[in-house]
């Protein structure tokens, strides 16, 4: 089963313009993000990613050429990425990792054991925006630009953070000099 379709899904409501495309029989996507672009490949096995990834990613980039020149800067943050359903033995994941190293042409995503929604997800992960903000205490910011500011005399941070008169600050400032 190709998870081309769940891909397709979680990129378009990551907001990149998608699109279903075939190639000599090679089906893909093709996606586009107002920074990135890229390209997407299924395979049924890490086997079959491995011996077929670069001659297929030619073919699609030769496709392609045209449209990542006029791309143009864009074209610099273009990416493959290379999806296998089944899981990957220790050889293979090392062989994914050898694969992603590779940036000739376009940045390179290698993945196996991609078969639900999370998996997709995971593999996704660089081209989607953050998914969970931090979260942040409240600072008490007068007590932070007291810690913070040791060797200035206690006088003129209190006049700082009590919110006197910019002219008066820096008569304090004048005066210390």
């Amino acid at each position: 089963m190709s998870v081309l379709p769940i891909v397709s899904q979680q990129l378009s409501e990551a907001g990149y313009s998608v699109a279903a495309l075939e190639e000599q029989s090679l089906k893909y996507l093709a996606f586009e993000g107002d920074t990135v672009l890229g390209f997407v490949l299924s395979f049924p096995d890490t086997g079959s990613l491995i011996e077929h990834w670069r001659s297929h990613s030619q073919q699609i980039l030769k496709a392609a050429q045209f449209g990542l020149r006029r791309a143009e800067a864009k074209s610099w943050n273009a990416y493959l990425i290379l999806l296998s359903a089944e899981p990957a033995d220790y050889a293979g994941s090392v062989t994914l990792s050898a694969i992603e190293e590779d940036l000739t042409g376009t940045r390179k995503i290698a993945r196996a054991g991609i078969s639900v929604e999370e998996d997709a997800r995971g593999a996704l992960l660089p081209l989607l925006a953050i998914q969970n903000a931090p979260q942040l205490d409240a600072v008490d910011m007068a007590a932070e630009i007291r810690l913070r500011t040791t060797e200035l005399p206690v006088e003129l941070v209190d006049a700082f953070v009590g919110a006197a008169s910019d002219s008066a600050i820096l008569q304090m400032l004048e005066a210390g000099q």
